[in-house]
C-alpha cells in the first residue's frame, strides 16, 4: 500500500476540508439508510389503511417516528410523505456538498501534486533531460495527471461515499431480517473474484496505454520539428504509416481496457439478479407465513436495491483508480527521480567573483568505459579570452559543461576563484555565468521579457543598453511593435542573427563575470556574423570569456587557445605561438585559409 499512502499523503494539507467533506458524505449514507428505513412505516401505513394488521418488529419504526414527532398514529398517514420527501431533500443537499468538497479537494491535491512534477522536472539534471523523450514527459505532465484527478477527486469520493452508504443499508437489511441478508451477501464473495480480475487487467493496461500516449506525442513533436525533411524526402506517407502502427497499438490496449470496463457492470446485473430471484421467493414465503411485514419486506428489498449502486459504482471506481494508479506510478519516477548535481550540506553562497577558472586533471565520461575528457587541466586568469578549439565531438562543450556544473567530474576538480565549484551553491555559481549557445533558446513571449529573462529588477532602459551592446537594438526599432513584438515559438518569427543577438543581449542584462559563448557565430551569414562579432567584442570587456569556435577567424584575438582532440588538451597557446609549433591549430589553420599559405 507504499503508492496509496504516497499518493494520498497530498490530502495532509487540506485536511480540515477533507474532515469536513467525510462528514456530508456520513451525512448521505445516513440519509440514505433512513430513506430505506422510512419505506417499511409508509407501506405498512398503506397496508394497514387497507384494513390489515402489523405486529410484532413491524411497528418498531412507525412507534420511534412517533415518539420523535410528538405525533399521534392518525397524523402518520399525513407526515410519513412528508418525512420521505425531507429525507429525499436531505440527501440531495449533502450529496451536492459531499461532491462539491470533495470534487475541488481533488483539484487542489492534484495542483499541488502537478506543481511538485513540474518543480522535479525543472531541477532535474541536464543528464536526466537529455536522455527523456518529450512526448513522454508530456504525457506524465498531462494525460497521467488526467488519471490521477479522476482518482484524487472522482474515485476516493466514491469510494468512501458508497462504502459508508453499503455498510449503512447493510444495517438496515439485518434489522429487517438477518437471514434474508445474510442470503444475499453469500454471493458478494463471487462478485469480488472477477472485480479483482478486472481491476488487475485494467492497471496493467493502464500504463501501456499512457506509454504508448508517451510514444505518440513524442512521435507528433519529433515530426512537427523535423517537417521540412519529412517533405524534403517526400516521406509524409512513410511517416504517417509509423504514425497508424503507433495509433493502432494504443487502440488496441484501450480496446482491451473497455472490455474490462464493460464486464464489469454485466457481471454485477447477473450476480443482482440472482440474489433478487432467492430473495423474492424466501420472502413472499415469510409474508405468507406472517413472520414479515410488506413494509418490512419493501425496506428490506430497498435497501437491498440501494445496494446494488455503490456495489457497481465500486467496481467502476476501482477502475479508474487502477489507472489513476498507473499514472501516479508514472509521474513519480520524475518526482522522486534522485538529481546527482546537487548542493553539498556545508557549499556557500557567492556574491561576486573575480572570474579566475582552473580544471585540475579533470575526467569524465557520459558512458562507462567511454571517456570524453581526459586529464583536463588549464587556468583562465580574470579578465582573459580563452578559446576552445577541435573537431566536433573532441570534448569542447563538455569541457564547458563541467563549469556550468551540468555534470560532475568523475576524478578532478574545477575551480573558480581557487574553490571548488562543488563548494559553492549550484544557484550562486550560475548566477555568475552568462551562456550564448548556438542552438538559440526563445520563448514564445515578447523580445522585452526574453531579453530580461528571469531578471526582476530591471528598466527599459537596462534593457534597451543591453539590445544595444548586443547590436540588437537597430532590428528591434523597425519592428511594429518593437520591444514588445512577440517573438513566436523558439523564436520562430526572427532570423537566426536576431535571435543570436536577443540572446547574447540576455546575457549582456545578467552582467555575469564569466561568459561562455558556444559556437554563437557558427550558423550565421557573413553579415550578422560580423555583428555578432562586434557584440561580442564589447561585452567581452573585462570578463573571463570561453569561446568554443569552428571558425578560427573568430577567436585569432584570444588570450589563450587550447586544441582539444578526443578529449583531450593536445596544445595551448596564443595565435601566434600555436602556428609556429605547426600541429594541430596549424593544420585547422591552413585548412580553413589556404590562400594564406602560411609558411613560419
Amino acid at each position: 500500500m507504499a503508492e496509496e499512502r504516497s499518493l494520498y499523503s497530498h490530502f495532509r494539507p487540506f485536511l480540515n476540508r477533507f474532515l469536513l467533506a467525510l462528514f456530508f458524505l456520513v451525512m448521505v449514507a445516513a440519509f440514505t439508510a433512513v430513506l430505506a428505513l422510512i419505506i417499511q412505516p409508509v407501506i405498512d401505513e398503506l397496508f394497514i389503511q387497507g384494513g390489515g394488521q402489523v405486529a410484532g418488529r413491524g411497528q418498531v419504526v412507525r412507534t420511534a417516528i412517533m415518539r420523535l414527532l410528538g405525533i399521534e398514529q392518525k397524523q402518520l398517514v399525513l407526515v410519513l410523505p412528508q418525512l420521505l420527501l425531507a429525507t429525499f431533500l436531505g440527501q440531495a443537499v449533502f450529496t451536492f456538498l459531499s461532491l462539491y468538497m470533495m470534487k475541488t479537494l481533488g483539484l487542489k491535491v492534484v495542483r499541488n501534486i502537478r506543481d511538485q512534477l513540474y518543480r522535479s522536472l525543472v531541477y532535474q539534471s541536464v543528464d536526466f533531460l537529455s536522455k527523456a523523450r518529450t512526448g513522454d514527459l508530456v504525457s506524465r505532465v498531462s494525460n497521467d495527471i488526467e488519471k490521477i484527478k479522476l482518482a484524487v477527486a472522482e474515485t476516493l469520493a466514491v469510494y468512501i461515499r458508497e462504502s459508508l452508504t453499503l455498510a449503512c443499508l447493510l444495517a438496515v437489511i439485518f434489522y429487517q431480517d438477518w437471514g434474508m441478508a445474510t442470503l444475499s451477501l453469500v454471493l458478494i464473495p463471487v462478485a469480488a473474484v472477477p472485480l479483482a480480475y478486472f481491476g488487475r487487467k485494467v492497471k496493467k493496461r493502464g500504463i501501456q496505454s499512457q506509454e504508448t500516449i508517451g510514444d505518440l506525442g513524442n512521435f507528433m513533436s519529433e515530426s512537427a520539428m523535423g517537417h521540412k525533411i519529412v517533405k524534403a524526402y517526400n516521406m509524409e506517407e512513410f511517416e504517417i504509416h509509423k504514425f497508424r502502427q503507433l495509433n493502432q497499438k494504443h487502440f488496441r490496449i484501450n480496446a482491451k481496457i473497455a472490455l474490462a470496463y464493460s464486464l464489469a457492470s454485466p457481471v454485477m446485473d447477473v450476480i443482482g439478479g440472482l440474489v433478487a430471484a432467492g430473495l423474492f421467493t424466501v420472502g413472499m414465503h415469510r409474508i405468507s407465513q406472517g413472520t414479515l411485514s410488506p413494509g418490512q419486506f419493501t425496506s428490506f428489498l430497498a435497501a437491498l436495491f440501494l445496494m446494488y449502486a455503490p456495489i457497481k459504482r465500486l467496481s467502476l471506481a476501482h477502475n479508474d483508480y487502477q489507472q489513476g494508479k498507473a499514472g501516479w506510478e508514472r509521474v513519480k519516477q520524475i518526482i522522486q527521480a534522485a538529481n546527482p548535481i546537487r548542493d553539498r550540506a556545508a557549499a556557500v553562497e557567492v556574491k561576486a567573483v573575480r572570474g579566475e577558472v582552473e580544471f585540475q586533471n579533470v575526467h569524465f565520461s557520459y558512458q562507462p568505459q567511454v571517456p570524453v575528457l581526459k586529464s583536463v587541466s588549464f587556468q583562465a586568469r580574470a579578465g582573459e579570452m580563452v578559446a576552445l578549439v577541435g573537431a566536433s565531438g573532441s570534448g569542447k562543450t563538455t569541457i564547458m559543461n563541467m563549469l556550468l556544473r551540468f555534470y560532475e567530474p568523475e576524478r578532478g576538480e574545477v575551480l573558480v576563484d581557487g574553490r571548488d565549484i562543488r563548494a559553492i551553491t549550484l544557484k550562486s555559481l550560475r548566477e555568475q555565468i552568462g551562456l550564448v549557445t548556438q542552438d538559440v533558446f526563445l520563448f514564445n513571449d515578447s523580445i522585452l521579457n526574453n531579453i530580461a529573462y528571469g531578471r526582476r529588477r530591471y528598466t527599459l532602459d537596462d534593457v534597451r543598453r543591453a539590445a544595444a551592446v548586443a547590436r540588437a537594438d537597430g532590428f528591434i526599432a523597425e519592428l511594429p511593435l518593437g520591444y514588445d513584438t512577440v517573438v513566436g515559438e523558439r523564436g520562430i518569427f526572427l532570423s537566426n542573427g536576431q535571435r543570436q543577438r536577443i540572446s547574447i543581449a540576455r546575457a549582456v542584462l545578467k552582467q555575469p563575470p564569466i561568459l561562455i559563448f558556444d559556437e554563437a557565430t557558427s550558423s550565421l551569414d557573413s553579415e550578422s556574423e560580423k555583428l555578432i562579432q562586434e557584440a561580442m567584442a564589447e561585452v567581452m570587456k573585462d570578463r573571463t570569456t570561453f569561446v568554443i569556435a569552428h571558425r578560427l577567424s573568430t577567436i585569432i584575438e584570444a588570450d589563450r587557445i587550447l586544441v582539444i582532440e578526443n578529449g583531450e588538451i593536445k596544445e595551448c597557446g596564443d595565435h601566434r605561438e600555436l602556428l609556429k609549433k605547426r600541429g594541430l591549430y596549424y593544420s585547422l589553420y591552413n585548412l580553413q585559409f589556404p590562400e594564406m599559405n602560411i609558411i613560419m
